[in-house]
């Protein structure tokens, strides 16, 4: 299935409540992981994965998708659950998550599973690349967008404020900054 596609409120709600169930339960299984961040961006993931960002989960490397870049690698419980609900892995994997052996590790792998363009750990680095691979795209004059989900924590690092102040000064509109703060709530968006 290729999306976007319009979800109904009813069906915006469903998808919501079931990511946060997988989301509890992946963090119960395995003793360990991070709940908060990954509850608070719940809603965001559901609507831009379902409504906005252009990607299909037979063809991740699909040429004319989206590039979705997690800045705030720790939400893996949140990342996991999203790509397994609209189709890049089988969702009963979830449970698997921080298993020794498992794809679904502490902070997310571009190897595995399928649907993650980029690794992550280190903050502010992602924004840097979601900023580079903006502009690449623009410079081929590609019609991909790129989408960027943060936190308060990468905006700490010096990285952070050279990537977002090189995507003003470059223009970058087809780049869209997704900014969560600590008391989960949705801060803001930038859209250069």
């Amino acid at each position: 299935m290729t999306y976007p596609k319009n979800l109904t409120p009813k069906e915006r709600l469903r998808k919501a409540i079931q990511m946060r169930r997988d989301i509890v339960e992946m963090v119960n299984a395995a003793g360990s992981g991070h709940p908060g961040g990954s509850l608070s961006s719940v809603e965001l993931l559901v609507t831009l994965y379902n409504e906005y960002i252009k990607h299909d989960p037979s063809n991740p490397k699909w040429k004319d998708r989206d590039y979705m870049i997690f800045c705030k690698c720790h939400i893996t419980p949140a990342i996991y659950s999203i790509l397994a609900r609209v189709g890049y892995f089988d969702p009963k994997t979830l449970l698997t998550f921080r298993k020794l052996g498992s794809d679904l590790q502490g902070h997310p792998s571009r190897f595995h599973p399928l649907g993650l363009e980029m690794s992550g750990g280190s903050l502010g680095q992602n924004l840097s690349i979601a900023t580079g691979v903006a502009l690449g795209l623009k410079t081929q004059n590609k019609p991909n967008r790129v989408w960027a989900l943060s936190s308060e924590g990468d905006l700490q690092e010096g990285q952070s404020w050279e990537a977002i102040m090189s995507a003003a000064h470059f223009r970058l509109d087809n780049l869209t900054y997704w900014l969560i703060t600590i008391n989960y709530r949705l801060m803001g968006i930038v859209k250069m």
